[in-house]
């Protein structure tokens, strides 16, 4: 087994473990967004599974960019914002606008990693 640096990803066998993760946060987001296209709920998990995978495309940005161009960012966002027209009026009305700009900007970074 090679060891490339001291890093906690500096060897062979940890240097796709990342990976791991950011499959993980694929699925998640995958099977949040097939709820959010009916959900009559004014919660929803999915801006912190994105905001998770923003987070660590900083850390592991190559990684980041392979994995991203498995999601479909375009229908994501499609389905966040019909979820939030739907439902924005049982959010409380200070945290609707931080919601929408939250979400706006993740989808800003995740288009950003392609």
């Amino acid at each position: 087994m090679k060891i490339y640096n001291s890093e906690p990803d500096g060897n062979e066998m940890a240097k796709l473990e990342p990976a791991r993760y950011f499959n993980l946060a694929i699925e998640q987001i995958e099977k949040i967004t097939e709820w959010m296209k009916t959900s009559q709920d004014n919660v929803q998990p999915l801006l912190v599974h994105l905001d998770i995978f923003v987070y660590l495309s900083k850390k592991y940005p190559e990684i980041a960019s392979r994995r991203a161009a498995k999601l479909n960012i375009q229908q994501i966002e499609s389905v966040f914002n019909d979820w939030f027209e739907r439902n924005q009026k049982k959010v409380t009305a200070k945290y609707r606008d931080g919601i929408k700009e939250s979400a706006s900007q993740l989808f800003k970074a995740l288009k950003s990693l392609k």
